[in-house]
């Protein structure tokens, strides 16, 4: 656990995570504009499923499988960081959310991408992991921003 807590990881972490998200808004016209990792409703994400070409199923196949296999692992583990870093032994617990989510957004990459190939049968399953996602990545992110607070305001106060 001490690898991740590095600064330079940390950095690392934070720069693969803005070039993925930059390769997401690149990527995103190509599919239609809207992925459906942004979708909760299996009747919404049917539908959108439906109003896809082939040619754009196939480039938000090869965005989820490339993109964002990795993402879950790169803000997972970023979130996973700051509370690990900051938070001493608390930060063991606070982290949990931000390492929950990373299996939890891949469970639901992999439905995306069983849908993409045309098998629709896993969606009612993803209607559940999606909110679980945002809500971990809430909490996670929360974490994160309060840890990195509290580090900021305490080098503030050891300056004056």
């Amino acid at each position: 656990m001490h690898f991740i807590k590095r600064i330079d990881v940390l950095l690392v972490l934070l720069v693969v995570l803005v070039v993925i998200s930059i390769g997401f808004a690149l990527w995103s016209p190509l599919v239609g504009g809207t992925i459906l990792d942004s979708v909760v409703l299996t009747t919404e994400v049917q539908a959108l499923l439906a109003n896809m070409s082939q040619a754009q199923k196939e480039s938000h196949f090869l965005m989820t499988l490339l993109l964002d296999t990795l993402y879950p692992l790169v803000y997972g583990c970023l979130l996973a960081s700051l509370a690990l870093k900051f938070f001493g032994k608390a930060g063991v617990w606070l982290s949990l959310p931000a390492f929950v989510v990373i299996p939890v957004d891949l469970s639901e990459n992999i439905i995306q991408l069983v849908a993409l190939k045309g098998n629709e049968a896993l969606l009612p399953f993803k209607a559940i992991l999606t909110p679980a996602k945002f809500t971990l990545i809430f909490i996670a992110g929360s974490i994160a921003l309060i840890a990195l607070a509290s580090r900021f305001f305490s080098f503030v106060k050891s300056k004056s």
